[in-house]
């Protein structure tokens, strides 16, 4: 009991100096928000009039906070990574330390982006994740600088998150005339946004893409989104064709024809990601069969594959379709994944 009064205290003692900092500073002002899940307080910018431009605050006070060759331990609690990943508003994460009377702040969602541009996705089922934020990244220079731009909304991050909610809401509504105008915007912006950042776009339309599939209207958006490969698919990495491809234990038919259109358009760079190894590796032989089927036939697009698939024989794994034709029509049907659907044992 007397620990948690005593960290209590130490939270409530955090709290009032970062208030007292916002509160200080000409450029800002503060607002508490005793009720708000996940949120400490808010930070105003009034440097030219109230406009709106908010930043929400999560704050983390210790007596001494961890430092190591210039950089600062930033413990993030999943509840603050869901929050910020639905807020509109920026989510800053100030870790403060009452023994320095010094604070460092992160950006939540622009960490969330570069996370998972490495390949991080920051599942569920882990409460807690650490990072490490350079030790000049304090509270105040950020008030003076860096927050301001955050706060009015300029920079790439802000683009990415816009460009995101923008094809989450028009995806929503099956709304397939705004679908068109966001890819024709992200073929506009694409030249300034960093390989980063358009790899997060690109694997979010991907994997709305699979998630809409089942009904008529899904179908004619998830193929719209799929414009994207065929505009951008020189930027494909391994991740974003896990994200297409893979289901649980199994794989999409969607992330199938996703991968047929690569390897139609893109070919010489999907042969460098390595697939092959990389799903037999992940104990799905019928993906890797695919893969090794197109890449030792690199002439054969589309349907044509179908022309060379009954001598090929892989991890084996070889096709056989009981009857003599017929086959067209469930690739018609079912897209190249028809022909994983007939992979038999070789022996």
């Amino acid at each position: 009991m007397a620990d948690r009064g005593r960290a209590q205290k130490i939270g409530a003692i955090g709290h009032k100096w970062v208030i007292s900092e916002i509160e200080n500073h000409p450029k800002w002002l503060s607002r508490e928000l005793l009720e708000d899940f996940g949120i400490d307080a808010e930070a105003e910018l009034s440097a030219e009039g109230i406009k709106g431009e908010i930043l929400k605050l999560q704050f983390k006070a210790s007596e001494h906070v961890l430092r190591k060759e210039n950089r600062v331990k930033f413990d993030i609690a999943k509840r603050y990574i869901n929050y910020a990943k639905s807020c509109r508003y920026p989510v800053i994460f100030i870790r403060i330390d009452i023994s320095l009377r010094q604070a460092w702040y992160l950006w939540l969602q622009q960490w969330i982006l570069i996370e998972k541009s490495i390949g991080n996705e920051l599942l569920d089922e882990q409460s807690t994740f650490t990072t490490w934020v350079d030790d000049s990244q304090t509270l105040r220079s950020g008030l003076d600088s860096a927050l301001i731009e955050i706060a009015r909304w300029r920079g790439e991050t802000q683009l990415v998150l816009s460009l995101l909610d923008a094809m989450h809401a028009a995806t929503a509504t099956y709304n397939t005339k705004v679908v068109d105008q966001i890819i024709a915007l992200l073929s506009e912006t694409a030249p300034i946004l960093a390989h980063s950042s358009l790899d997060i776009v690109l694997q979010e339309g991907i994997l709305l893409g699979n998630n809409l599939r089942g009904t008529h209207e899904g179908n004619v958006i998830a193929d719209k989104l799929f414009t994207l490969l065929r505009k951008f698919g020189g930027q494909i990495t391994v991740s974003m064709v896990d994200t297409m491809v893979k289901r649980q234990d199994s794989y999409s038919r969607t992330g199938i024809t996703g991968l047929s259109i690569l390897y139609d358009m893109y070919g010489d760079r999907v042969g460098t990601l390595n697939l092959i190894d990389h799903f037999l590796k992940l104990d799905m032989p019928q993906v890797a069969y695919y893969c090794a089927l197109r890449e030792a036939n690199p002439g054969e697009i589309d349907v044509a594959i179908i022309n060379v698939v009954k001598d090929f024989v892989f991890a084996g794994l070889k096709f056989n379709f009981p009857a003599e034709d017929g086959f067209m029509d469930k690739y018609i049907n079912r897209g190249p994944s028809a022909i994983l659907d007939y992979l038999v044992l070789s022996s």
